[in-house]
């Protein structure tokens, strides 16, 4: 998402914290766009959204020359600050398959049948994109890292902390939608199916240098 108020770029990777973040800078256009999608947005559209005002202008900014625009949203791209959080992928997947949202998958599978199952860090998202591991979030087209910030799920009120004073705000995060839990996400894995993640997500599992039980 886009913030003009804290001129900064949030890129919601799902089950990460997104939606208590989203409480404090507002809603997106369209959720979990990955940071080329945004950046292809902001160099070719209007990204204020709401109101009558932003309607109007709207139709004067879509006038201008592309190449204009081009320049405009390039501009804003590179000065924003951009940020996003990971989270632990065995972690993660249950918080997937426990998921309270659309999509979910609990009442139709085993856990086992669904590490077997989950190809995508995106599946069972309302807004399924192909993002392969949470790291094609950040990165160009090229593999390299664009945000700025990637904090962690595991540290997420302190990673915000730092956040909230790069974009001056005084302001902690709500709690929204958490998955309760009776179990430690270790308790769903056996050897088998916390291989079957190791091998699926070694990407972020090695780049955001993430163990299992940690």
């Amino acid at each position: 998402m886009i913030s003009h108020k804290y001129k900064c770029i949030f890129v919601e990777v799902p089950k990460t914290g997104s939606a208590s973040i989203r409480a404090v800078l507002g809603k997106p256009w369209k959720p979990h766009l990955n940071l080329c999608q945004i950046k292809n947005h902001m160099e070719n559209y209007w990204t204020h959204v709401d109101g009558r005002t932003n309607r109007v202008l709207e139709v004067f900014y879509l006038a201008l020359p592309k190449q204009r625009r081009i320049d405009i949203g390039r501009k804003q791209f590179e000065t924003y600050f951009k940020f996003g959080f990971v989270r632990n992928p065995w972690d993660r997947v249950v918080s997937l398959y426990e998921r309270k949202e659309m999509g979910q998958l609990k009442d139709k599978m085993t856990f086992a049948q669904f590490v077997d199952w989950i190809q995508y860090s995106s599946a069972t998202c309302i807004h399924s994109l192909p993002q392969r591991y949470q790291l094609d979030w950040f990165v160009d087209p090229n593999g390299n890292v664009i945000a700025d910030f990637i904090g962690k799920f595991e540290r997420l009120n302190e990673d915000w902390g730092f956040v909230a004073k790069k974009l001056g705000i005084d302001e902690g995060l709500p709690h929204r939608r958490a998955n309760p839990r009776e179990r430690h996400y270790t308790e769903y894995y056996d050897p088998r199916t916390r291989e079957m993640i190791m091998n699926k997500f070694r990407i972020d599992i090695e780049h955001f240098g993430y163990e299992f039980g940690k």
